[in-house]
């Protein structure tokens, strides 16, 4: 649902059921009822703006909820849009125009990115903090407001304040309350509540896309994935998803395809397997002892295989060709220095294939990428 003319929100905005979030909305819930300024903190698309609107929507305040980014809008024109101005006070002012603090009196004021306000405009937005008035850009006149701060920021504040990039009394002020917004790395157990939101919303928006039916083994695998662009990724996979699987029920390998791009999954494995033909093989280590209990390293002997699968019941194929695939990534990765671009070329890989493929391993390579 869309915000009503009065700025009044759904207090259901934010679905989740994880123990981050249960968290996060308990701070939320106590802090709402009180007019006290609220500094929400976390990382880029992981829903700072919903905090916003779910403390408006669950405070006592009557007015509007007013958004404002100030990483969006030039420096030279962000304390106009604050402020409001005089016609005439400046070049282009053909008229008297309200600003954002006049907009949310009664209501409530969302700086988004607050940690891009310039150090000159901190101060003024600290004198307002403090007299609970404004003055119009070419006014001599001041105007009273009453409204209720709420700030957001994917920024180290302290950090930006000890380099002198902030000011620390104007940063003590906007942290009455501290609200961390989760990553999406730490609640993907809300990955399922959060697409069938996403689903809900769809068929609302305006793009004609129906929402794809995720299998449990799809689901699996987006649970299996860190989202660094976190809820704002995962809308995007889903739109993505909904335009290019025409129906089709997204499965792991449909995820993989979507998240990374890869190749065809039969394609991928025949590459694996004739880059294990070719890789060299330790001399001290039998192909008995790569076929352990554990299923752990590389096995290019069909005789290990079939002895292996005389004496255990139970064999994991997936398990046995991600282990294969894991460390034929890391032998080729050994073999080329850590250079990422060189061994994609010994597994026959795009580097962005190869690249994903070391996130979903968690292998790590800290040298440099090209020859």
């Amino acid at each position: 649902m869309s915000p009503s003319i009065n700025g009044r929100y759904q207090d259901n905005l934010i679905v989740g059921r994880s123990p981050a979030i249960a968290g996060m909305l308990a701070d939320i819930q106590n802090a709402a009822p009180y007019n006290v300024n609220i500094l929400t903190s976390g990382p880029t698309g992981a829903g700072k703006e919903l905090v916003a609107q779910t403390v408006h929507a669950k405070s006592k305040r009557n007015g509007a909820l007013v958004s404002v980014n100030c990483a969006a809008i030039p420096r030279d024109l962000l304390e106009a849009e604050l402020f409001g101005h005089e016609k005439g006070a400046f070049t282009g002012a053909a008229s008297r125009r309200v600003g954002r603090f006049e907009e949310a009196d009664g209501g409530t004021l969302f700086l988004d990115e607050i940690g891009d306000m310039p150090l000159d405009l901190q101060t003024k937005l600290l004198r307002v903090l403090e007299t609970r008035a404004i003055s119009r850009i070419g006014s001599n006149k001041e105007t009273a407001v009453d409204f209720r701060l709420v700030c957001a920021t994917h920024q180290d504040l302290k950090a930006k304040t000890a380099r002198g990039l902030f000011r620390g009394d104007l940063m003590f002020r906007l942290s009455v309350i501290e609200i961390r917004v989760p990553p999406l790395k730490d609640r993907l157990s809300d990955i399922p509540e959060l697409l069938s939101k996403m689903a809900e919303q769809m068929e609302n928006d305006g793009t004609g896309l129906i929402a794809p039916e995720m299998t449990q083994a799809g689901l699996d695998e987006l649970m299996r994935y860190d989202w660094p662009g976190n809820v704002r990724e995962l809308k995007n996979f889903f739109q993505r998803a909904a335009v290019l699987s025409r129906g089709e029920p997204i499965d792991n390998a449909w995820v993989r395809r979507l998240l990374f791009g890869e190749i065809k999954l039969v394609d991928e494995q025949e590459q694996i397997w004739n880059a294990i033909q070719v890789l060299p093989r330790s001399e001290q280590v039998s192909s008995c002892d790569l076929m352990s209990e554990a299923t752990d390293g590389l096995s290019v002997s069909r005789d290990a295989i079939r002895a292996f699968l005389e004496n255990k019941a139970v064999f994991s194929v997936k398990d046995h060709l991600a282990s294969q695939e894991k460390d034929t990534i890391e032998i080729a990765l050994d073999l080329a220095d850590n250079n990422v671009s060189r061994a994609a070329q010994h597994l026959d890989l795009k580097r962005t294939t190869l690249t994903a493929k070391m996130r979903k391993y968690g292998i790590g390579c800290d040298a440099s990428v090209d020859d």
